[in-house]
């Protein structure tokens, strides 16, 4: 039998997103160059010759920190290329290699996650970063200076699914290579949520998706396992007959909703469920009242359902309904389930399965 595993989702370190691992060329950190009346000193459009220092290189305890803090649970997903973090370019915007301070803290992360007992789900990119939506705040003098850098890291993103041998054999094949044999290793997810490029924004197709995973999966699986973790579960069952190793998909709701996993559904390969939880749009005072019951429920359901893990995304409104949601995950982790043959679909259940809703 196999151990149903339990998780969390830490896609970047203290908020510091496309910032935290790595060097990144395309941060967009002079967005907020101040004081705002001043011109933005560089082209945001080409890379950043002095880009911001990774956080974790200045502060490696807080790995230790967060492995300390989470210890007891199985698997942590954690990202690593980010709106193009890690990734070196030349002056034409191509990809030249990736950058040794993410290795380095990618090999601390594991080694951390390693002693303290728990695997690592490392995922690549995020497919969201395509989406035009200046943050919050921003003064409107530099919306222009924002459309010029989001139109270079879409055109990036785009260069990457469409024509991935630059990104394959400069930046993800050394990445394998640095942590080859590593036993905290779980898996690596190859695009989270590849429906960011393929349906909301749309800026490739969905056989050149297909291509990226194929590609990505060649390089990958020799060594580790392989998926690509959903927005939807009819994308993951889509994409069930490319080289992955097992099928992920994500799932919000206000009240935790999963139909029974189908083998025949996925190719007969096993499903996890990435990432769940209460969705974050919803108020404050709705989505604290009910997020710890509805990540409670996610696992259990999960479990019930036939799906081999379940991860539950990170995003709380206060510490101690965190901290609640993981004191629980390890417990549930430490009785050791084991993954449960899949129940029969219901009449509902396989009518959902036919519109990919689950």
């Amino acid at each position: 039998m196999v151990k149903f595993t339990v998780g969390m989702n830490n896609g970047w370190f203290a908020d510091k997103y496309a910032v935290d691992l790595g060097y990144n060329q395309f941060s967009g950190s002079e967005l907020w160059h101040w004081p705002h009346t001043d011109p933005i000193p560089i082209d945001l459009s080409k890379p950043d010759p002095n880009p911001p220092r990774p956080l974790l290189s200045d502060h490696p305890e807080l790995i230790d920190q967060y492995f300390s803090q989470v210890q007891g649970i199985d698997v942590v997903r954690i990202w690593v290329f980010e709106r193009l973090e890690g990734i070196r370019f030349d002056a034409s915007n191509r990809i030249v290699g990736i950058d040794n301070e993410l290795l380095n803290n990618a090999l601390a992360i594991l080694d951390s996650a390693n002693a303290h007992g728990v695997k690592v789900y490392f995922c690549l990119f995020d497919s969201w970063v395509v989406k035009h939506e200046p943050p919050q705040g921003l003064p409107a003098s530099r919306i222009s200076n924002y459309n010029g850098w989001h139109a270079a890291v879409k055109s990036i993103m785009k260069s990457i699914v469409e024509n991935p041998s630059d990104f394959v054999n400069l930046v993800l094949q050394p990445f394998v290579n640095a942590i080859a044999n590593h036993p905290a290793v779980y898996a690596i997810d190859v695009m989270n949520e590849p429906e960011g490029m393929t349906l909301n924004t749309l800026t490739v197709s969905n056989s050149a998706m297909r291509n990226y995973i194929s590609q990505c999966c060649s390089v990958i699986r020799p060594r580790f396992k392989a998926s690509v973790g959903c927005m939807r579960s009819g994308t993951a069952k889509g994409y069930s007959n490319l080289p992955v190793d097992f099928c992920d998909f994500h799932s919000y709701n206000d009240v935790a909703s999963l139909i029974s996993y189908a083998a025949s559904s996925y190719n007969n390969k096993p499903c996890i469920i990435g990432e769940c939880g209460y969705p974050v749009g919803r108020p404050v005072s709705s989505r604290s009242a009910n997020e710890v019951q509805t990540a409670k429920d996610y696992v259990t359901m999960a479990l019930n359902k036939g799906y081999s893990s379940c991860l539950l995304w990170n995003s709380y409104t206060s510490d101690a309904n965190r901290m609640e949601v993981e004191q629980w995950s390890k417990q549930f982790a430490s009785n050791n389930h084991q993954v449960q043959p899949a129940p029969a679909m219901t009449f509902w259940e396989w009518l959902l399965s036919l519109f990919g809703i689950a």
